[in-house]
């Protein structure tokens, strides 16, 4: 049986996670199959299993992906750039890959978030570079006095964590709802009318 090259199982990996993406946002973790995954993605039922250990690593992996991506749409900024615009460029480029993949995080959220699911530990991946890039964001603020000292920085970047899904969470709601556009103004003028110095 011939070897699959690196930059076949490269693509290949690439339209399981775009597949898988699909058949999560509308299946759920629970109810999408693995087969379906695979023909969805032009493969053979099973091949999923040739590059990722189980559905929950699969999820994990669409995730890392997503993360990836946001980190990919990311405007260079200079480092002399005020904190409010640092945060602005991170939240920007979380919007526009949230708007290419809207319908797969509302169910991230909800499967992350269910008691059924077991561990939240088991569907996100162990590390997200964002994660670390506001934490940095926060340490340089505090450095530069541009942020209230009275918070560490973890504290700081989990309060601006919390009001980006929190305005995502509350677009899901029904009735009114935000706008992608609206969420980057609204959580950093927000979370930084209490947060400066």
């Amino acid at each position: 049986m011939p070897r699959v090259s690196e930059a076949t199982r490269t693509e290949n990996r690439a339209r399981l996670l775009a597949a898988a993406a699909d058949a999560f946002a509308e299946h759920g973790l629970h109810g999408a199959r693995i087969d379906d995954i695979s023909l969805a993605a032009g493969l053979a039922k099973g091949t999923v299993y040739n590059y990722f250990d189980s559905k929950e690593h699969l999820f994990r992996e669409v995730i890392a992906a997503w993360q990836e991506r946001i980190a990919a749409c990311r405007e260079a900024i200079d480092e002399s750039a005020p904190i409010r615009d640092r945060l602005m460029a991170i939240v920007a480029a979380d919007m526009v890959v949230m708007a290419e993949i809207e319908p797969f995080a509302r169910t991230a959220f909800r499967e992350v978030l269910s008691p059924a699911t077991g561990s939240a530990v088991e569907l996100v991946p162990a590390s997200d570079p964002l994660d670390e890039e506001i934490r940095a964001i926060m340490e340089l603020g505090l450095k530069r006095g541009e942020l209230r000292a009275d918070r560490t920085v973890d504290e700081l970047a989990q309060l601006f964590a919390a009001a980006i899904n929190g305005l995502l969470i509350e677009r899901w709601l029904p009735g009114p709802t935000l706008k992608l556009d609206d969420i980057r103004n609204i959580a950093v003028d927000h979370f930084l009318d209490g947060a400066v110095a």
